[in-house]
Formats: structure tokens, C-alpha cells, sequence
């Protein structure tokens, strides 16, 4: 029985120790990202120093310089920590781009001379650029009046965005769901469309230029010459 207890009691210790993480996440390219994150450790201890690290930048358990967030030295303003010093590890990614993609993992020291732990698993945050995509009634041809057009801002890496901000022009639209739907197009409707994420310009997508066609019936003069005279002859003939 007690070879039994030894045997388990690793696992127990083990267990004080954690950190946990969100799954992977989806960022829109120049939105605010946050990392929300757990950690424990023995109650004996107090927590002396916070790290962050990027997997780009570092390696392992992040024993070594260079982190994107010490809460013992000064630090970018792009990482914020907004947990604390005993449970909560969260961090905040302002303005989010393309070289923040990556693996990142927390790391604690505590008062103990053992006292130190890395989460190795990590998270993972993958960025991206909004894009509108289209879809209309009529597959081949130039899109014309009257015609079904829906326009859809998406996010690669993730599914339905929740809330969005259209444009026209520049100009912002009154419209906060993720599809834009014409459902009878009209000339003026053409223009460059782009979206955002609500409240964050700054994620703002390249534009999707439409143009519709109108048609319109151009008769020459001389083909109003021609039917003004062929009128004439035939009123003159029925005069006669």
C-alpha cells in the first residue's frame, strides 16, 4: 500500500503546477488579442516574477531573454499583462499583425529556489487580413441591374465573424452583419466596398470594387432621319 502511495504522490505534486491555456487563436490583422490564462502552484509559494515568450524569438521553457512581456524590466507597448501575481496570466496584443503569429508561453518564478514553471504546451495565434468575397445570381456575364449580389466578410482562419462595419467609398454603411446582401442591384450601388471589425478601423480590408452596367439603347440621327421620312412617304401616300 504504500509503494502505491509513492507511486502517485509525483503526480500529485505534479498537478500544483499548471498552466492553462485557450485553444488556438484567430486574429484579424490590426485588432487587440487577449490570451486569457490560468496558472497554479503550491501554496507555499509566493510569485516573484511574470514572463512572456514568443517561440519566434525563443526556445524550450523560456529560461533566456528575450521576452515579449518581464514584469521586472520595461516592455513594448503592443503586450500588455493584465492578470496578476496569483492566478491569472492573461496578456493583451494591441494592434495585432502578421509578425505576432506564433506560439507563445507563460512562465512564473516563485520565492523558492525550485520554484519555476513554463506552460510547454502554449498557444498558438494565427493573423490574418479581412477580404470581401462575392457571389451573385448570374455566373457568366457582367453583373446588370436587377441582379442578386452578396458580398461576405470573412476571416480565413475563423467562421462567422460576429460584428463588422462595412464601407462604400470610404464611407461607412449602416450595416453590422457580416453579409451584404443586394438583393435587386442598382447602379448605384457600384463602388469599392471593404470591411472591418466593429470598433477597429484598423483591421480594415483591402476594397472589392463593383461595377454594374447599364443599358442603354442609342439611336443614331440618322436613323431618326430615316424614320421621320419613311413616316412623311407613308402619310403622303395615304393622302393621295
Amino acid at each position: 500500500m504504500l509503494q502505491i502511495i509513492l507511486l502517485l504522490l509525483p503526480a500529485v505534486v505534479s498537478d500544483q503546477w499548471s498552466v492553462r491555456y485557450p485553444p488556438s487563436i484567430c486574429a484579424a490583422r490590426g485588432s487587440n488579442v487577449t490570451i486569457n490564462c490560468t496558472f497554479t502552484y503550491p501554496p507555499e509559494n509566493n510569485i516573484k516574477q511574470v514572463l512572456w515568450c514568443s517561440m519566434r524569438s525563443n526556445y524550450g521553457k523560456c529560461h533566456y531573454q528575450p521576452y515579449v512581456y518581464d514584469s521586472e524590466a520595461n516592455n513594448s507597448q503592443s503586450f500588455q499583462y493584465i492578470g496578476d501575481k496569483t492566478s491569472d496570466c492573461s496578456l493583451l496584443i494591441s494592434n495585432i499583425n502578421q509578425a505576432h503569429s506564433g506560439e507563445y508561453r507563460f512562465r512564473f518564478i516563485t520565492n523558492k529556489e525550485d520554484g519555476h514553471w513554463t506552460g510547454y504546451s502554449g498557444v498558438n495565434i494565427s493573423v490574418h487580413d479581412l477580404r470581401v468575397s462575392m457571389c451573385r445570381s448570374r455566373e457568366n456575364g457582367s453583373t446588370i441591374p436587377g441582379d442578386l449580389l452578396i458580398l461576405t466578410c470573412t476571416l480565413n482562419c475563423s467562421g462567422n465573424l460576429a460584428e463588422v462595419q462595412w464601407f462604400q467609398n470610404g464611407d461607412p454603411i449602416q450595416q453590422s452583419e457580416p453579409v451584404l446582401t443586394f438583393s435587386r442591384i442598382t447602379a448605384k450601388d457600384s463602388g469599392n466596398y471593404s470591411c472591418s471589425l466593429r470598433n477597429f478601423k484598423t483591421t480594415v480590408s483591402e476594397e472589392f470594387t463593383i461595377y454594374i452596367e447599364v443599358l442603354i439603347i442609342v439611336v443614331s440621327l440618322f436613323s431618326l432621319v430615316f424614320i421621320s421620312a419613311a413616316v412623311m412617304l407613308i402619310r403622303s401616300k395615304k393622302n393621295k
